[in-house]
């Protein structure tokens, strides 16, 4: 018999409800997330929505972790504080991102020595634009200059070489 492609497996759900859980606890959006799914999954977007939508949120498992993520407002649910995970999705969920949401001091010290490098590097390069625009400006007066001074140079050229033939028919 041949298996139906609008069945949804467990596996299917499991891997649409990480990639949701993922991209939003992250500050991304809920339509990436679901595009990101669609890809993995094979399926359509809309379908990855309803699917969402109507059964992964509904479920019991589920709807705890949703309304804890909801209740802490800008915070995301793996910051629970004294409250633990309510199911192993939740766990398996904290456990994945704790190293996002747990930075090592090392990395803060590098990051802000990174930050303050960037800073410096910006105005450097600030004031190095403003030395080259000061720079091109002199090279287009100077060319100018070489410009009416080699023009100069042609006339007077041309003025002797005909006076020197006016000489030479003078003498002739």
């Amino acid at each position: 018999m041949k298996e139906r492609k609008d069945l949804w497996k467990p596996e299917e759900d499991q891997l649409l409800e990480e990639t949701v859980l993922e991209y939003t606890s992250n500050g991304d959006s809920k339509a990436s997330a679901f595009k990101k799914a669609s890809t993995k999954l094979g399926r359509t977007v809309s379908a990855c929505q309803y699917r969402w939508n109507m059964v992964i949120t509904k479920r019991e498992d589920h709807g705890s972790e949703e309304e804890a993520r909801n209740s802490a407002g800008t915070q995301t649910h793996e910051t629970y504080g004294d409250v633990p995970p309510a199911n192993l999705s939740q766990v398996i969920h904290f456990l994945k991102n704790y190293a996002k949401t747990q930075p090592n001091p090392e990395q803060l010290k590098e990051n802000k020595r990174l930050h303050e490098e960037q800073v410096h590097l910006k105005l450097q390069n600030e004031q190095l634009i403003k030395k080259l625009k000061e720079k091109e400006s002199e090279y287009k007066n100077h060319l100018l200059q070489y410009e009416e001074m080699a023009s100069i140079l042609k006339e007077a050229d041309q003025l002797l070489k005909h006076d020197s033939i006016e000489e030479k028919r003078a003498v002739h």
